[in-house]
């Protein structure tokens, strides 16, 4: 007789513990967890990431206010740099015994004109020197390079032919020299293609293919074809340039390679209203001189071929201005001369700078060897090319803000390198914006008027030595 197992009360076959039907509401009561914590991961990492872009940008928009006003600083301080040569040239017993720089304007020998280093722009001046500066936690470097120290490419448009085709050989002698004994440097057919790449875009720019060109209400069918460019950034965009070209930075052997906007320009040649010499409006100069007090050798050495003119002209107009001027005279004093010394200069490590000498005028060429003993026609022929003032500036500000990390190491630099480093490093939030003004001077007063407000560049440029840092 068979014996049927024994079941308990209230037990249905398929209800225990291991029953299918159990096991998959476990699992669906898993799935559900795991879709609500992806959806609460979801919206945390979403309202994270809002927190962080808000954070960004009311960081940005404190970064543009301290550069603005930093930017309206460097405007006044150039207006009041141009009020000094304005009080310089009074001449002595007025407004202009003590320019803007601290420099005492003291006369000099019987017959000469009064001695004014405020009338001329230089590296004496306080623009000349980077500074910095911090808005809290926001630090700002800041460099100012004037475009009269630049040669204008404009020049190859010159009507006259001769004119045009002498500017065409300055550009490409400049382009050689720029970064000559470097691994980067270009060589002659390289610089001849790139000028002639910029003359035919500035002449014929249509016949460049697709690349865009505004629209200006100054423009008329006879300027389509020639167009100037409104920046010398704009030459970026042609096949003979490649993209380090327009950066600066530091070669493999710690060289110093400067991008081609530290060499030319476009802006040295403003000017408003009429083009004729009697209408009181300021006429353009074409932007053929550049400043020899500011003037990089790489561009003095190229405006006249060196089978013209011994190249160590060049040299000794840049050994002279890195000389140590010797202290002005005071004859106040009845028991003899008193040495006047000027206010320091200090440098953006708050070390005094060596107060250099300064080509006052052109005619302090004469105190040169190598220039006395020119011709008188090759006298002429570099006074021309020379001159000793700036109307045009650039100014460069790198604001930055470090992490906690380095926050108290921050301004605290040894070496001009680890300075530059620094404000370069693309590690922590950086925004470099550049200003280019123009600086007139009226019967009233100093004007300054932005030709570039504001422009956002991806670069911060490298102030241009006359010598190494080891030298």
């Amino acid at each position: 007789m068979l014996h049927r197992p024994y079941a308990r009360a209230g037990h249905r076959p398929g209800s225990g513990p291991s029953s299918p039907q159990a096991g998959a509401a476990l699992l669906l009561a898993f799935l559900v967890l795991i879709v609500l914590v992806a959806i609460v991961y979801q919206i945390n990492t979403v309202t994270q990431t809002d927190a962080r872009v808000t954070r960004n940008e009311i960081t940005r928009s404190q970064m543009d206010y301290a550069i603005s006003s930093v930017l309206m600083q460097m405007y006044e301080d150039l207006a009041e740099d141009g009020r000094g040569a304005q009080a310089s040239e009074e001449g002595p017993g007025g407004a202009g015994d003590m320019g803007a720089d601290g420099a005492a304007a003291a006369a000099g020998d019987e017959g000469e004109p009064p001695r004014n280093p405020d009338t001329v722009d230089s590296q004496m001046d306080r623009w000349y020197t980077p500074q910095s500066t911090n808005f809290g936690d926001i630090q700002i470097r800041i460099l100012v390079r004037d475009e009269n120290s630049k040669y204008n490419v404009l020049n190859m448009l010159n009507e006259d032919e001769e004119l045009a085709e002498d500017s065409f050989q300055r550009v490409v002698r400049i382009l050689t020299n720029c970064r000559g004994d470097t691994d980067y440097e270009i060589s002659q057919g390289d610089a001849e293609e790139m000028a002639t790449a910029m003359r035919d875009y500035m002449i014929d720019r249509r016949s460049m293919g697709d690349i865009p060109r505004g629209t200006f209400l100054t423009g008329d069918e006879e300027s389509l074809d020639r167009v100037l460019p409104l920046t010398f950034r704009e030459f970026r965009m042609l096949d003979a340039f490649e993209d380090h070209m327009f950066r600066d930075f530091f070669g493999e052997n710690d060289e110093r390679i400067h991008g081609l906007e530290s060499f030319f320009t476009v802006f040295s040649s403003p000017s408003v209203g009429s083009e004729e010499a009697n209408s009181g409006f300021p006429v353009a100069d074409g932007g053929w001189g550049v400043n020899v007090n500011t003037a990089p050798h790489a561009v003095l050495s190229g405006l006249i071929d060196g089978r013209e003119l011994d190249y160590r002209i060049w040299d000794e107009i840049r050994d002279y201005r890195n000389e140590e001027e010797e202290p002005l005279e005071d004859e106040e004093n009845e028991e003899g001369l008193d040495t006047v010394d000027p206010e320091p200069l200090k440098d953006e490590f708050g070390e005094d700078l060596i107060q250099k000498k300064i080509f006052d005028s052109l005619d302090e060429l004469d105190e040169l060897n190598e220039f006395m003993d020119l011709g008188p026609e090759e006298k002429t022929t570099v006074r021309d090319m020379l001159a000793v003032e700036s109307q045009v500036f650039e100014i460069i500000l790198a604001a930055r803000i470090s992490t906690a990390v380095d926050a108290e190491q921050r301004l605290e630099f040894e070496t001009r390198r680890e300075q530059e480093e620094y404000f370069r490093s693309g590690q922590h939030l950086v925004r470099i914006v550049r200003s280019v003004v123009w600086r007139q001077s009226t019967e009233d007063d100093v004007i300054i008027t932005p030709l570039i407000p504001w422009e956002v560049i991806d670069n911060a440029p490298l102030q241009v030595l006359d010598f190494p840092p080891d030298e």
